[in-house]
């Protein structure tokens, strides 16, 4: 599958009839190599990894993952999902608001807390059953499922914490920080015009070697990471100025011509861009 070929964003997060701001899901499958696009929310987004192995691209950094892995996106952070091809990977997810809960502050994840951890069979087992347990509630809906929810997804992030505490997040490898070091410099310029060439001699690399080395640690080739940024970018800006005219989001996020920023923002989102911005504006009312 070609890194275009990706899942629209309308089918990433659907929202409870009743409006109440968390997704939380379990899912088994066979990878068989998809290409996830660079996707970033207002929530936060905790994954569960029961069986399998891949990796999460987060920030600027990749993260591996393998049985009994806790991934841990805090709001606002892009990232991406890069399953190991062949895989059986099961897992479960909760993407949630942090003003669900009624202590807003202690559902926050400081700056500092790991984006990975390892999960010893025990605690596992405790942030398994908690999770199944709000699957559980928000599917059947018994008196009080609501008030459920709230107290088991808190139980979630203490469980969260408590581990965190106990693991230190490995420090990268040389490879990556030199990676991480190519997105930082992206994340400043991406509106500009970059190439392979003008990053190889940027960074003193050749040309195939900074290819290989950016795709080996983030999953995408250069050009689709940089295409990949700006359509965030765009997300952005259609989602927080519904004044600013869309034809003049292109230039600001570094596409050239209208044309090439409706083909690519459809083709990487599932939507067009007055289509995106008309079903984010539903949503937040």
């Amino acid at each position: 599958m070609s890194d275009n070929c990706t899942k629209p964003v309308r089918d990433l997060f659907p929202v409870l009839p009743d409006q109440l701001p968390l997704t939380v899901a379990w899912s088994r499958a066979v990878s068989a190599g998809a290409n996830f696009p660079l996707a970033y929310h207002l929530e936060t987004e905790i994954q569960f990894v029961k069986q399998g192995q891949g990796s999460y691209f987060i920030q600027d950094r990749n993260y591996p993952f393998k049985m009994n892995s806790l991934i841990v996106i805090r709001p606002n952070e892009i990232h991406r999902l890069i399953p190991n091809p062949g895989q059986r990977l099961e897992k479960g997810a909760v993407i949630f608001s942090e003003n669900l809960l009624d202590d807003s502050e202690q559902a926050c994840f400081p700056d500092n807390f790991p984006h990975h951890i390892c999960l010893s069979e025990h605690d596992a087992t405790d942030f398994e059953v908690t999770l199944r347990s709000i699957i559980d509630e928000r599917n059947n809906r018994r008196p009080l499922w609501q008030n459920m929810i709230k107290t088991e997804l808190m139980k979630l992030v203490l469980l969260i914490k408590r581990t965190g505490v106990q693991n230190d997040e490995e420090l990268p490898e040389p490879e990556n920080r030199l990676v991480e070091e190519m997105i930082k410099y992206i994340e400043t310029n991406f509106a500009q015009d970059l190439t392979l060439n003008f990053l190889a001699d940027r960074f003193a690399l050749s040309p195939s070697y900074l290819s290989h080395l950016f795709k080996k640690c983030t999953g995408l080739n250069l050009k689709h990471y940089v295409l990949q940024r700006r359509i965030v970018e765009a997300k952005k800006l259609l989602e927080s100025d519904p004044k600013l005219k869309i034809s003049a989001i292109p230039h600001i996020v570094g596409f050239h011509d209208f044309p090439v920023f409706n083909r690519n923002f459809r083709q990487v989102i599932g939507l067009t861009p007055s289509a995106y911005r008309k079903i984010m504006h539903e949503h937040s009312k």
